[in-house]
Order: C-alpha cells, then sequence, then structure tokens
C-alpha cells in the first residue's frame, strides 16, 4: 500500500463519488477503481458501498479514515516543505563573523531574515582561521573573514578594513608612535585574532616599530574598557567602529600595509539552496569600499 491508494482512498471517502474523486485526483474512473480494488486485496475488506445514496464508507473504511488522512495530509505538508528548502525559503543557514565585519554580518544577516524569514540562521563571532576551518569542515556555511582565505573555498570581496589607533577621547592624542608607546598599548591575545595580531605585527614591522603592550585581553569588549579607562592605547580594525562608545575614538591609519580585504567565503559545493539565496542577497546590495567615517 502507497500514498496512491491512500490518496485514492481519501479522495473516494471525502467526495463520495468515483467520478468526482478520479477528476481530484487527475487520473481516470477505472484506474481509480483498480486502486481501490488493490487496496482492499491488500488489507482484505472493503472500503466502500454503493447504493442509491451513492458511494459510502464501510464499517472498516470509517476505522482506517482519519489514520489514511492524516497521513496524507502529513505527505503533502513534507513535499510542500522540501520544495521550500529545494527553493530556499526553508532550511538553516550557519553564518560566522570577524571582528572587521562586526557592523556588516548582522545587517545583511537582517535584511536577509527579511526577505527569506522561514530559514533559520545563526551568526556567531569566530577568527578567520576558525572560521576557515569550520567552512572546510562543513559545519559553517558562509564566513565573513578576511581575504584570500586558504584552502579551496570561493570568495566575494565587500569592502577594504584597516588598523586603527583606539584612543581615550580625553587623551591627548598625536601620530607620533614613539610617544603613544610612553603610554603604551592594551592588545587583545594573538589566539583570540590571530588575522588582526598578523595585520598589526606586519604593519608595526614595517614602519620600524615595536610596541609596547602593558596589558592583553580576551575579548574585544575588555580591551576598549580599558582603553577607555586611560589604561593605554590600542590598534584596532577600524571597521569595529560601531562598538566604540563616546569614551573611545578611532584613528584610521592611512598605510598600504595597514589595510587588507574583507569578503564573504564560502565552500564551492556546498547544497544549501539558501546560501545561495544569501549571497544574491548580498550582491543585490551592491556592498564596496571602506568602511565608512
Amino acid at each position: 500500500m502507497d500514498l496512491h491508494h491512500l490518496r485514492a482512498f481519501v479522495a473516494i471517502a471525502e467526495l463520495r463519488h468515483f467520478g468526482r474523486a478520479a477528476a481530484r485526483l487527475n487520473i481516470t474512473q477505472p484506474a481509480l477503481t483498480k486502486r481501490i480494488r488493490a487496496m482492499e486485496d491488500l488489507l482484505g475488506a472493503r472500503l466502500f458501498e454503493r447504493d442509491r445514496r451513492g458511494t459510502m464508507l464501510t464499517r472498516f473504511g470509517e476505522l482506517l479514515l482519519p489514520d489514511a488522512s492524516r497521513i496524507t495530509v502529513a505527505a503533502d505538508d513534507l513535499r510542500a516543505r522540501a520544495r521550500r528548502a529545494v527553493a530556499g525559503e526553508w532550511g538553516r543557514l550557519d553564518v560566522g563573523f570577524g571582528l572587521s565585519a562586526i557592523e556588516l554580518a548582522p545587517r545583511l544577516v537582517a535584511r536577509y531574515r527579511t526577505a527569506h524569514p522561514d530559514v533559520t540562521v545563526s551568526l556567531n563571532n569566530f577568527s578567520s582561521a576558525e572560521q576557515i576551518e569550520r567552512l572546510t569542515s562543513g559545519t559553517l556555511d558562509l564566513g565573513f573573514l578576511r581575504l584570500p582565505p586558504s584552502g579551496m573555498l570561493a570568495t566575494r570581496p565587500l569592502f577594504m578594513d584597516r588598523l586603527a589607533i583606539a584612543r581615550p577621547f580625553d587623551m591627548p592624542f598625536d601620530r607620533d608612535m614613539v610617544s603613544l608607546n610612553r603610554t603604551g598599548f592594551v592588545m587583545l591575545e594573538s589566539d583570540r585574532g590571530p588575522g588582526l595580531s598578523h595585520q598589526i605585527a606586519g604593519w608595526c614591522h614595517s614602519i620600524g616599530f615595536i610596541p609596547r603592550v602593558v596589558q592583553r585581553a580576551d575579548d574585544i569588549q575588555t580591551v576598549l574598557a580599558l582603553v577607555a579607562g586611560g589604561v593605554g592605547y590600542s590598534i584596532l580594525p577600524y571597521g569595529a567602529g560601531k562598538l566604540m562608545n563616546d569614551s573611545v575614538r578611532l584613528e584610521p591609519i592611512d598605510d598600504p600595509a595597514a589595510s587588507w580585504t574583507i569578503g564573504m567565503a564560502w565552500r564551492s559545493d556546498r547544497q544549501n539552496p539558501a546560501l545561495r539565496n544569501f549571497i544574491a542577497v548580498v550582491d543585490k546590495m551592491g556592498i564596496a569600499g571602506l568602511p565608512q567615517d
């Protein structure tokens, strides 16, 4: 017994007429009769009786109908959900982002959710290195990270970010790094932001500067709190400016060695229609350029 048998049975039970039931199912009446007879043979009992009032369920048919209706409705729902999943209108999307995309990634996810409200989206903060690992292993669908990533990943550049000096709003500031070093720097632990640490090290090397680190912190919020408290300056992505409050300011560094590209990355063989739709939403927005002052 399969869904064709159950659909035939339910249609006749609801319409009480073989001809109308055949029309609903878009089959001939002889084909419908054949399905019902096959079902009756399989179950070992009659399902319908015909008299002057039309086609009536037998007592056995009445007992079977609720379960048959439930199964066919569930099958129809499953088919509808499967079609929506194939179209990327239902499912799940796992997204990662780094510090530079801390403002952009949530904004894009919000735009995507508006267009595709029935897709569940997770959004988590990972370093670029961890995003690459998760993308490669298949536990992440899409990442916002620094380009180019290692490994065979498809990418889409979005904007350029750059290093900036974070300083307390009321602390004197000039661009003489030696002068800033007298106060010292608060730095994010290198294992919490390996890409950022590498960028800072490369820029400092290019200008022959060694920052005097007075304190390290495990997260960006703590770094900002320490800067706001006057413990020292810091070097952070300018794209993280949305995290700043009135007590901290970012002074962008205008130097090619202090700049890098942020973009999206994903596995090109990832079979997730929701991912395809997310990329289309981003493409439609046409994002490009540096984070704005």
